[in-house]
């Protein structure tokens, strides 16, 4: 919740500042006490030399506040890793925003994540979310670094995801030494200076040079600070519950109104149509004289000016020229009429071609002929391709009240088709590779092919938009996050059940992994991304998310996502991402099922915020059963505890290759699923008798993990700070 959340509004004092340097003032911002609604202070200080004043929020400058599209526009420190040959210094140059429990966040549409540099590998860490990005030296795929251009050589570039509101950025230690250039590994200290980069930044400031590689020239013209913008809120409600609590409710001015804002939870202000000035202020709404502010007038006689709007009324003419005048005024209009009627058909007709052209410029560029061609070879394929009008209509145009989920990939709705039947449709947020874009109808197409039990159908896609939606099968029961977690979850989950979804899990990741044709790698496995069914049978989902895995060891992702506590270190230190990733990423949703505790807690002790790192320390301590749920280890023999505890330790060994292969953790799951149904397991099995059912010893020695292996947890521990 905010902290500005139902407290009753206030007003600022006419003594407070109206200005501070460039930036004019407008409530619910304010300079000083009692001039500011909560969470909307400002400081205004002196420049260093003394001849103008800056504001801030925080310790950042501000450089415009829009109170229409609740946005500020700020400055943001340039983060930086730079080495010098000629003393060996290397100097990091860092920050963080803190904008938790705060109106503000990160605009997800008008930022990007922006990385670049000579094999300068950054993340940026939010509460829940890690983002990253490889900028590669070059030559790299036969591509040299262009100005203008930002793909992965020397500079690369990551969409943000929704309702961001921590920023900290890291470099990775991999990349900060060595770099490769035309087959030769040379040190990054051999120039007398060399800097990379990492910012998020307003995405239409920014245009890439490679002016900007080994120098300091970026930092230079910026002065270490660069545009950034963010969103902003009046409480976090709806429109509908704000309006019931008046003493709280912000849009006070007449002739203003409530806008449920479309960047997450909570409101805007704006004036009706006819009114300009600030809506949360009384009377801060003011007509617009639309016949003194519009040139050319609105009409063209006499203008009379109306409360939010204007009339034109008739001209009387001189009585002798009556006729006369009417002819005049009437051929001529008619004239007018036929010309504008002509001109608006013109300019429909053709902005209706140029939408289609724009669709089918998008339809190719994602490969949707390419589909087409493949879908009449392979007959009997169930895979259709949407328009964005479908879509449109399944989801009553998008539709709030139709989202089934956020997540940092994209929005995902409830739709309905004509023929009654439900979907899931997934709107991503952005798609930034130009080789995945190319390939992605063809990839859709294998991803269709999937026939599993236990993995959400992929039904189709929507080529015609500039970011493909994609068609799912309707899963009614939420996911498995919700329900060990939520609010209206299920917490006394019994063992069985545990199990059993641990188990089906894992078979569908074997599947993508072993068994698809390509093999396909998740990519985000999580346990929001694990959804269940009318009869709470496993449905894997978000793998249209997924890549094919890569056929060439040296094919590196130059853009790394993934969810704090879930996420591979080894990925984020190598930028590849393998079946080892998903392996990584599955442990730690047994830990959730073995626990019921959360993956990341931001709120909770520093040393239990990330659930694999106390679930190591546990283990190291030979404290297991303080982390077992206490709901499961009453009626839970401890031997088929620490056999599943045992499985978890392997799936999060720091060292992909000591990870077992999905396919090998699901038939482990399978014989202790089997070890379940006995009769003798309430009784206590003799440990040999369950070394033979398994096939191998029941409770292996657990390897102390040493501190070395730790670091990159630590690590991730840090830059998941709250």
């Amino acid at each position: 919740m905010l902290r500005f959340q139902g407290k009753a509004v206030m007003l600022p004092d006419p003594s407070c500042l109206k200005k501070c340097g460039d930036v004019d003032i407008v409530f619910p911002f304010g300079i000083g006490a009692d001039c500011a609604m909560e969470g909307f202070n400002l400081d205004c200080n002196k420049t260093v030399d003394g001849s103008s004043h800056i504001t801030y929020y925080h310790n950042a400058p501000l450089m415009n506040i829009s109170l229409l599209h609740g946005q500020v526009r700020m400055k943001n420190y340039i983060q930086y890793r730079c080495s010098n040959h000629s003393n060996g210094n290397i100097i990091d140059g860092s920050w963080y925003l803190q904008l938790s429990d705060t109106p503000f966040t990160f605009s997800e549409h008008l930022n990007m994540f922006t990385v670049f540099g000579v094999n300068t590998l950054a993340y940026m860490i939010d509460s829940i979310n890690v983002l990253g990005c490889l900028a590669q030296s070059w030559p790299y795929n036969n591509l040299s670094a262009r100005d203008g251009f930002c793909n992965g050589v020397g500079c690369c570039q990551v969409a943000l995801t929704r309702n961001m509101s921590y920023y900290d950025v890291d470099f990775s230690e991999r990349y900060k030494s060595w770099i490769s250039m035309n087959g030769t590994n040379r040190s990054t200290t051999e120039d007398a200076e060399y800097c990379g980069y990492a910012v998020m930044i307003e995405a239409a400031a920014f245009e890439f040079r490679t002016t900007y590689l080994n120098t300091t020239v970026f930092w230079k013209e910026n002065a270490g600070r660069v545009p950034l913008i963010l969103n902003w809120v009046v409480g976090n409600e709806t429109c509908e519950i704000a309006k019931e609590k008046a003493a709280s409710y912000a849009c006070v001015s007449n002739n203003s109104m409530c806008i449920d804002s479309t960047n997450g939870p909570g409101y805007l202000c704006n004036c009706t149509e006819g009114y300009h000035g600030n809506p949360y202020l009384p009377d801060g709404c003011q007509d617009i004289d639309e016949c003194a502010v519009n040139v050319p007038r609105p009409c063209p006689g006499y203008c009379t000016n109306t409360p939010g709007n204007f009339s034109c009324p008739d001209q009387k003419p001189p009585s002798s020229s009556r006729s006369g005048t009417v002819l005049l005024v009437v051929g001529p209009s008619i004239g007018v009429v036929i010309a504008v009627i002509a001109i608006t058909c013109t300019y429909l007709i053709r902005e209706r071609k140029k939408l289609a052209d724009i669709k089918q410029k998008y339809f190719q560029q994602h490969g949707g002929l390419l589909l087409l061609r493949e879908i009449s070879l392979k007959q009997g394929t169930a895979f259709s391709i949407f328009t964005e009008a479908d879509l449109t209509e399944a989801t009553d145009k998008f539709d709030d009240k139709n989202i089934l989920g956020r997540g940092g990939h994209g929005t995902v709705y409830r739709g309905v088709l004509k023929d009654d039947s439900l979907i899931a449709i997934k709107r991503c947020v952005s798609m930034t590779n130009e080789q995945r874009k190319k390939e992605f109808g063809k990839e859709m197409l294998i991803l269709s092919q999937i026939n599993h039990k236990n993995i959400v159908k992929l039904l189709g896609c929507c080529l015609e938009v500039e970011v493909p939606m994609l068609v799912y099968e309707f899963i009614p029961n939420g996911t498995l996050f919700q329900f060990i977690h939520g609010d209206n979850g299920c917490h006394n989950i019994p063992f069985t059940t545990r199990l059993r979804i641990a188990l089906e899990s894992a078979q569908a990741l074997a599947y993508l992994h072993s068994w698809a044709s390509p093999p396909i790698l998740h990519g985000d496995v999580k346990s929001s991304n694990i959804l269940l069914d009318e009869n709470y049978a496993v449905k894997v989902s978000d793998f249209g998310a997924s890549i094919l895995a890569p056929t060439d060891k040296s094919q590196f992702m130059t853009v790394v996502q993934g969810t704090c506590g879930y996420l591979d270190p080894e990925y984020m230190q190598t930028c590849q991402l393998t079946d080892k990733s998903d392996v990584y990423s599955f442990g730690v949703v047994l830990l959730e099922l073995l626990t019921g505790k959360m993956a990341f807690n931001l709120e909770g002790p520093e040393d239990e915020r990330i659930l694999s790192l106390r679930f190591l320390n546990a283990i190291k301590e030979d404290k297991l059963m303080d982390v077992v749920d206490d709901r499961i280890k009453i009626d839970t023999d401890t031997g088929l505890l620490e056999e599943i505890a045992e499985l978890a330790r392997q799936c999060l060994e720091i060292v992909g290759e000591r990870r077992p292969a999905m396919k090998d953790v699901a038939e482990k799951l399978d014989r202790l699923s089997k070890i379940m149904q006995h009769p003798w397991v309430a009784a206590q099995p003799d440990p040999e008798e369950m070394e033979s059912l398994l096939g191998e010893s029941s409770v292996p020695s657990l390897e102390m993990i040493g501190t070395a292996n730790f670091s990159m947890e630590k690590r991730i521990r840090g830059l998941c700070k709250g």
